[in-house]
């Protein structure tokens, strides 16, 4: 009897040898599992991230361009003597596009925290302003009459637009790809 009672303590510290190894062995699964889920949720937002940063980066450019395009407009309108109703209704046009683009920079500003990106925007803007006035104190009878100096005064203001807009571009490419 004694030796029946040794094997069954022996049988019964075997299985409880083999059920704490089982436990252990389903615990260090289940921690393995829960740190690929954890991995995999960690690289899908990361991908939500970029592909939101991504989004809302190019609204912005598109924003910028077609307000630009606009002020172009504006500016052709006058330039070639186009009809007062024609002109206004470029101007409404053009001020949409900068409401637009106000609403996405400020958008950009508050979900994103690239420096570069938002100082290089706040440029745009300010670039894109500068050429508005131009062609707004042409449409609105204001400042110097003279045609050639207020063409000269949009192309030049033209030309820092598109400095701005590509900083503004090469910016958003930086921090995209971190």
């Amino acid at each position: 009897m004694a030796s029946e009672l040794l094997t069954a303590a022996v049988g019964l510290l075997g299985a409880a040898f083999g059920a704490a190894g089982a436990v252990w062995a389903g615990s260090v699964t289940a921690r393995s599992q829960r740190r690929q889920t954890q991995d995999q949720l960690e690289a899908a937002q990361r991908r939500w991230n970029l592909d939101s940063k991504r989004e809302i980066y190019m609204l912005l450019l598109r924003c910028g361009s077609l307000w630009q395009s606009t002020t172009w407009e504006l500016f052709h309108a006058l330039r070639t003597g186009a009809g007062a109703e024609e002109r206004s209704g470029v101007h409404q046009q053009k001020v949409q596009r900068w409401q637009d683009f106000a609403a996405t920079s400020t958008t950009t500003k508050v979900f994103t925290a690239d420096i570069g990106v938002q100082r290089a925007a706040d440029s745009a803007r300010d670039a894109l302003l500068t050429a508005e006035r131009v062609c707004d104190d042409w449409h609105f009878g204001r400042g110097d009459d003279e045609h050639d100096r207020r063409v000269d005064a949009f192309r030049a203001a033209s030309r820092d637009c598109e400095t701005a807009v590509a900083a503004l571009a090469a910016q958003i490419e930086i921090a995209l790809s971190r």
